[in-house]
This record gives C-alpha cells, structure tokens and sequence, in this order.
C-alpha cells in the first residue's frame, strides 16, 4: 500500500507543492491513482526526499545537479541498507572528478609529485575501512533505530566532521610551523 500525500508530507517535512514539484522534475515517481481523488505515493519516496533535502541543505546542490546524480548513479532508494553508500557514490563520482584531475594537473606544473596523493589514498582505504566496520556495527546494534537517521549521522561524520578533524590538523600544524619560524628569526 502507498502513502497518502499528507502521510509523505508529513513523515518525510516536505510541503505537498515541494513535493508536486518534484514530480514534475522527475525527481520522484509518479503517485498510483488507483481511484479518482486518491493519489498514493510509493514508500521509498520518503528516503527521495530526504536525500533531496540533505543534498539541498547541506551541500548546496541545485535540483539540476541533484537530478544528473540521481540518475547518473542510478541510486537505489528501495534498499535502505545501501543509501548511505550511494551518496557517497553519489558525492565523489560525479561532482568531483574533473576537478580533481585538474588540481592534480596543476600540482604537477608547480613540480609536486604523486607522493602527497598517494599517501592521502593509503591512509584513505585504512580510514575507509574502519568507517564501514563501525557503521555496520552500528546498524546491527540498532536494528530498531530508524536506520534514515542513523545513516544521515554516519553520512554527517564522514562527509562534514572528517573533513573538518583534517583541516584542524592542518591548520594546527601551519600554526606550530609559523610559530617556529618567528621565533627562530627573533
């Protein structure tokens, strides 16, 4: 059974012309019509939507961008055990590979070899591998626990706290460094 459009509104804080919206985008399915005046809304519509939000408020994508990253990975909203892993899909395949070969290009021009890049992608997989050892723990340890919301948290640590805990090292390493340099020419 479908979910009634004040039910989607509801469950999923979308306004019903939000939502008529996106329809019309092409961003979620069709309601099945099943008589005149009752529209109802497939159930994965819900965990649609938040991702539109997330991507929207969080990450400041516009529904353009967001419509080629949904269907240029051809995301799978039914199976809630692999949302978390299509947004990440999502956020570093599509949006970021030019970019990154171009940075790259430009490293190389000023003389900067692969050694830096290389290091990042070695301490990258060791990460990666504990990420998904302590997410799938959790998702076992709370088989209950609205897993949206759980996976919106794992989402949240891995795409704006770690990237933060870095920048902080860094920050904090130039800041010793320059310490440093002042006092040694003092």
């Amino acid at each position: 059974m479908g979910l009634k459009m004040a039910t989607l509104s509801e469950q999923s804080g979308v306004s019903k012309s939000t939502i008529l919206y996106y329809i019309k985008e092409g961003l979620l399915p069709a309601p099945k019509k099943p008589k005149p005046n009752v529209h109802l809304y497939d159930k994965r519509s819900i965990a649609i939507l938040h991702f539109i939000k997330y991507m929207q408020d969080h990450l400041h994508y516009s529904i353009t961008e967001i419509k080629s990253i949904m269907i240029d990975n051809h995301i799978d909203f039914e199976n809630d055990s692999d949302v978390i892993i299509n947004y990440l899909t999502a956020m570093s395949g599509l949006t970021h590979k030019e970019e990154i070969k171009m940075i790259k290009e430009r490293a190389k021009a000023f003389g900067i070899d692969n050694t830096l890049f290389e290091s990042y992608q070695k301490e990258a997989k060791k990460l990666a591998k504990l990420e998904y050892e302590m997410g799938a723990a959790l998702l076992q340890q709370h088989p209950n626990n609205d897993k949206n919301e759980l996976q919106k948290l794992l989402f949240d640590i891995l795409l704006t706290l770690k990237p933060y805990l870095f920048n902080q090292a860094t920050i904090k390493e130039h800041k010793k460094r320059l310490a440093q340099n002042i006092k040694e020419l003092s």
